[in-house]
């Protein structure tokens, strides 16, 4: 790899080069898009909320509901080997290997169209017997097989699309995905009201909404690609798999995508053990989910702007610029995340009672709140520490740390203490310990782990074998 290669012109094109120039401002032009989309995206989510519990009723809602953690499972998985990805082919445009660059963007788009298609084809054929595993309330289940099939079916889509947004982003172009996530929003939306409002179709019609914007938005982000100006194009007939870049990104992808797995199946745990307090615990449960979506819009955008900000530089071997970055980026998520936790807080109730008037729900969701939310700046720690790491492709040891934190001792929590206390509060609980400790064990590492050592060795390692290929 050309590591620390003189820059040279490029292509006009909506790519932004950050290892040079003001970091703090050029976090925000990364991150403020990305904010955006998860914005139209929340704001989306809200709108069905508020479609399905004024014309589905309590139980399309809380049927959506009770797989959000089943789906948070496909598509972190989806998302999380996209970021790594993403990751290689950041190091590539920051140290202007445009060949290797190029090969990266076929690479990946290639892993995502076989990895969508062996998801969608699983889910759809096993969620009858996923949902009964997770202990979904026998009630809830004619509403939430028919809208989990749908969706699954739509993971094909979901791949491409986080993969191509990923792809984009770590050029620099958060603008373009944000755009295309946004006209997403806005045709799920009208589709969930035509569906389900008009049609009567209930928690299937928003299931089909999901899947065909899935299909556009995936449909646009491919042409976006496919009309760069840079060595980023993407050529539908050069799309193949290249060994040695294919096995950089799943050393490097493949620790995200189980994380995210083994996060989302903490959680499915969780939902389960939430499943046992009956519907209104389940519905108040996805509706505080909703409603503290801005608080993870922000930290997810920061952290995917960190670790595009330190891939890139890790390419162009500008270290200390990397450290400098990661105390910014952790100034400012701290500072607005405190912020909006404290306003969500005061306003939970009278938030809550906006999507559905029912006492028993927003009492659930305003104790929800109440307990995690003065917490989530201690996530947005791990959000930040962790990407500013993952930005150089040394991303199997942050996984062990998350895993460690907040997946085996959450688990552990939710079996060998709840039983003994079974309540709700003892429950939520579970998220302030192990947010806690997982913070403190990414800050740790970062500080005096030989996280750089162990990415440079690998870097130079994958190298070898690239050259070693192309003899």
């Amino acid at each position: 790899m050309a590591f620390g290669r003189k820059p040279h012109n490029r292509p006009a094109a909506a790519s932004l080069d950050v290892t040079s120039g003001p970091i703090a401002r050029q976090l925000l032009l990364l991150c403020v898009p990305i904010f955006l989309a998860s914005l139209f995206q929340q704001t989306h989510a809200l709108i069905n909320t508020f479609i399905l519990g004024q014309f589905g009723g309590k139980l399309a809602l809380g049927g959506v509901q009770s797989t959000a953690s089943l789906f948070e499972l496909a598509v972190g998985f989806s998302v999380g080997l996209g970021a790594g990805c993403a990751v290689i082919t950041g190091q590539f445009f920051g140290s202007h290997d445009d060949k290797r660059l190029a090969r990266s963007v076929h690479t990946a788009m290639a892993l995502a169209l076989v990895i969508g298609c062996l998801i969608s084809v699983i889910g759809a054929v096993f969620i009858p017997q996923i949902l009964a595993f997770m202990g979904t309330p026998a009630e809830l289940m004619p509403e939430a097989v028919p809208y989990a099939r749908a969706y699954f079916v739509g993971m094909v889509f979901s791949l491409a699309l986080n993969m191509g947004a990923a792809l984009l982003r770590s050029v620099g172009d958060t603008r373009t995905p944000a755009l295309i996530i946004a006209s997403g929003c806005v045709i799920n939306a009208l589709l969930d009201i035509l569906l389900v409002a008009v049609m009567g179709l209930e928690a299937l019609g928003c299931g089909i909404a999901t899947a065909v914007t899935l299909a556009v938005n995936a449909g646009c982000i491919v042409w976006r690609l496919t009309h760069v100006s840079g060595p980023w194009r993407l050529s539908l007939t050069q799309l193949r798999i290249d060994p040695a870049i294919c096995r950089s990104m799943l050393m490097t992808g493949l620790p995200l995508a189980i994380q995210s797995s083994v996060y989302s199946i903490s959680n499915i745990i969780l939902q389960s053990t939430i499943n046992t307090f009956g519907t209104d615990a389940v519905t108040g449960w996805g509706l505080s989910a909703r409603l503290d979506a801005i608080v993870w819009m922000v930290t997810e955008a920061l952290g995917v702007a960190m670790t595009t900000f330190a891939a890139q530089n890790f390419g162009a071997r500008n270290y200390e610029r990397m450290r400098r970055g990661y105390h910014t980026s952790l100034v400012i998520t701290v500072v607005l995340v405190g912020s909006l936790s404290a306003l969500l807080v005061a306003f939970v109730g009278p938030l809550s009672r906006i999507f559905i008037d029912d006492a028993s729900v927003t009492a659930y969701t305003t104790t929800m709140i109440h307990f995690i939310a003065p917490f989530y700046a201690f996530y947005s720690i791990v959000d930040n520490t962790s990407g500013a790491i993952r930005g150089s492709g040394e991303s199997f040891r942050p996984m062990l740390l998350t895993i460690l934190g907040t997946c085996v001792f959450r688990v552990a929590w939710l079996l060998a203490v709840v039983p003994l206390h079974h309540t709700i509060e003892t429950v939520l609980l579970v998220y302030p310990v192990t947010w806690i400790l997982t913070a403190a064990l990414f800050v740790a590492y970062h500080h005096w782990g030989h996280w750089l050592c162990h990415a440079e060795a690998r870097a130079a390692k994958l190298e070898k074998q690239r050259g070693t290929l192309e003899i």
